[in-house]
């Protein structure tokens, strides 16, 4: 089925609403064929680009190279096309494929090689650092087993200046602790690692603090190691892309005499197996997954049912301890022996080995939250906090089921004062579900509103929506507990929540609704906009755009607020590729605020300028100049939107000299000058 221009974008629009995953993998792939069949390189290349870090960090590393290769090859055929930001972004994903291109042992390692060496031919060519080419130089020759090389490279890459082009200040430290650890110089890798555990871009700070995990224990500081562990566990357990580091805390938990820990993370991950990121993440799942079961099987636990998580493709399947461990251990052998053959030694196979018959370094140490050896008493606070959980223990031991629920409540938000959010998060899971399982119907509130402060504190943005939708869509709440927000604030705060989902429209749209019955005139608009923001598809846009048309209409709303309200809209139906009906709205308010106070200059300059854009895309080039001109007049000449808008009217219509003349008042250049800018004005 063919597609026009404008749908293609609608498409693109839409597929960037959607969560990460499958569906949005297939949808970014269908509108690149739609792009390549309507011949539009430029933006062909733009949703190769977004959709190359899409894959990457959700996991597709294959498709994540072949988005990348297709943007490499149209760049290098026409460099002067695309243009020098485009030229940074390719050397920025470019790491990402060298990163991913040595995990696949049926790519020649020749081809890393090949990668290395363009990498370093135009980080040259550009002027750049060469710290990120020796920072991946360094990677390769660690996972191929040259030692030697990779203690080279980490030399070179610290007497190297970072640039733009290096990875964050938490990524560097987290591939340096890497090849530390690989060369067994644990105290320097704790001392370059360290200072990263605060840092926070995607993979951070997880992958700092699962490569520190063995240093700690390895220096004989496993309550460092156990906060790590939390830390990162928490950020990484909804995410297959971290498969690799998901199996340091599996050998972590081998380390620390935890094998039961252990089980439980296999089980509840072994599915991440039915598409992992890369054959070497999987390798050293296998790998960790195997000494956990190993030693379970020596324990005389090797009959015992694994059951791997409900809807996995292993689900139904009757598999015990020793089975399992028995085919995690030939999987792990046959891809240890497919990177030995690509790499020509049998380093990967004989580093395999060694994991999967790891064991406990020095003595156990107890991960239970509520197991008081877990806390210390440093200071006051942690002193309260080890009396608390001393008492959960004691109210156990002694059959008080119900005072020991509370009790876990009580230490679960005295872990959240603390801002030990890690802990709090898993006591306040526990505390939940005793208060559920005894039917403690008076504190089922309190228990849930904790466990969404806990999730939300300690970054688990999913948990902390599932806590919360699970409280608006229970019970009533308990008519004793104080501090929790009405309903409509409640609802605003899950759809804040759920970040790309299709469930976030719904939510904010009852919100807004909630705020109307209470008369909350400002929390009405607020929400009813951000459920516009948020409409996917034609059914949901029309039920919030009936919504707003009821809303300018209630007392106390006003003109000015109104106006506003309409112009999200406009802007709305605009990217949704509904331009006829965007240009009503925002000529409604340019009608509603002309000869308005200063107050709503700004307001009616924004709607100006939306709407010479809008005019501009339906080729009605002489209404666009009208409305950038009114904009700019507002504006105080200030509005780098509809003075390109203006240039692009004027070039239209062929008043070159005078599209230039505006191009030099406003400090325009060519490239500054293109309908592609005008996209989020």
């Amino acid at each position: 089925m063919s597609r026009t221009e404008q749908e293609v974008r609608q498409l693109y629009a839409e597929a960037n609403r959607m969560p990460a995953g499958p569906a949005k993998f297939a949808a970014l792939e269908q509108v690149v064929r739609h792009a390549d069949a309507l011949g539009l390189v430029e933006f062909a290349f733009q949703v190769r680009m977004d959709a190359t870090s899409v894959f990457h960090n959700n996991g597709a590393a294959q498709k994540a190279m072949v988005a990348f290769s297709w943007c490499l090859a149209a760049y290098d055929r026409e460099p002067d096309r695309f243009g020098a930001y485009a030229e940074r972004g390719l050397l920025w994903n470019l790491k990402w494929m060298i990163y991913n291109v040595h995990q696949f042992p049926e790519i020649p390692l020749r081809r890393a090689g090949d990668l290395l060496e363009d990498m370093e031919r135009r980080y040259r060519r550009g002027g750049h650092s060469l710290h990120a080419v020796l920072q991946h130089r360094g990677l390769i020759a660690e996972s191929v087993g040259e030692l030697d090389r990779a203690q080279e490279y980490y030399e070179q890459m610290a007497r190297t200046p970072r640039d733009r082009l290096s990875d964050c200040a938490g990524c560097v430290p987290s591939s340096q602790t890497r090849t530390l650890v690989a060369l067994g110089r644990d105290e320097e890798a704790i001392e370059v690692g360290e200072p990263a555990r605060t840092s926070w871009c995607s993979d951070q700070p997880q992958w700092i603090n699962s490569e520190l995990l063995l240093p700690y224990l390895r220096t004989g500081q496993p309550h460092k190691a156990l906060e790590a562990h939390r830390t990162a566990y928490r950020r990484i357990r909804e995410k297959p892309y971290h498969l690799a580091e998901l199996a340091l805390h599996l050998m972590f938990c081998v380390h620390t005499g935890n094998p039961e820990r252990g089980l439980d993370l296999v089980e509840r991950h072994l599915h991440w197996l039915d598409a992992p990121r890369t054959p070497l993440a999987d390798a050293d799942f296998c790998a960790a997954a195997v000494a956990v079961l190993r030693t379970l099987d020596e324990q005389g636990e090797g009959d015992r049912p694994v059951r791997p998580r409900a809807g996995s493709a292993r689900e139904r399947s009757a598999v015990t301890v020793a089975s399992l461990a028995a085919e995690l251990r030939e999987r792990a052998l046959r891809l240890g022996e497919r990177f030995d053959t690509r790499n020509g030694n049998g380093y990967q196979g004989e580093r395999l080995r060694r994991r999967m018959a790891a064991g406990p370094l020095g003595e156990p140490l107890p991960l239970h939250v509520f197991h008081p050896g877990a806390h210390s008493a440093a200071d006051p606070q942690a002193r309260r906090i080890r009396e608390l959980v001393e008492n959960v223990a004691a109210l156990t031991a002694a059959g008080e089921a119900d005072a020991a629920a509370l009790a876990r409540l009580e230490a679960a938000e005295a872990l959240l004062g603390a801002d030990r959010t890690g802990e709090a998060a898993e006591a306040a899971e526990e505390a939940a579900r005793e208060v559920e399982r005894l039917g403690l119907s008076g504190h089922r509130t309190r228990a849930a509103w904790l466990l969404v402060r806990a999730h939300r504190a300690d970054g688990d943005r999913s948990r902390a929506a599932d806590a919360l939708r699970g409280l608006l869509e229970g019970a009533a709440p308990d008519p004793g507990f104080e501090g929790l927000p009405s309903r409509p604030e409640l609802e605003e705060d899950l759809a804040r929540l759920l970040r790309g989902s299709a469930e976030r429209h719904r939510w904010y749209l009852s919100a807004s609704r909630g705020h109307a019955a209470a008369g909350h005139t400002d929390g009405r608009l607020r929400t009813l906009a951000m459920a516009l923001r948020s409409a996917a598809g034609a059914e949901a846009l029309a039920v919030a755009a009936a919504e707003v048309e009821a809303a300018v209409a209630e007392p106390g709303v006003g003109a000015l607020r109104g106006a506003r309200l309409r112009l999200v809209l406009a802007r709305v139906l605009r990217d949704a590729g509904r331009p006829e009906e965007a240009v009503v709205h925002l000529e409604t308010v340019r009608g509603q605020l002309s000869g308005s106070g200063p107050e709503a200059r700004g307001t009616l300059a924004d709607a100006l300028t939306a709407l010479g854009v809008v005019r501009l895309r339906l080729g009605e080039h002489g209404a666009a100049e009208e409305a950038a001109r009114a904009a700019l007049a507002l504006d105080g000449d200030d509005d780098w939107t509809a003075a390109v808008t203006l240039v692009l009217a004027l070039r239209a219509r062929g008043a070159a000299e005078e599209a230039r003349a505006v191009m030099d008042a406003h400090d325009l250049d060519d490239e500054d000058v293109d309908a592609e800018n005008l996209d989020d004005d």
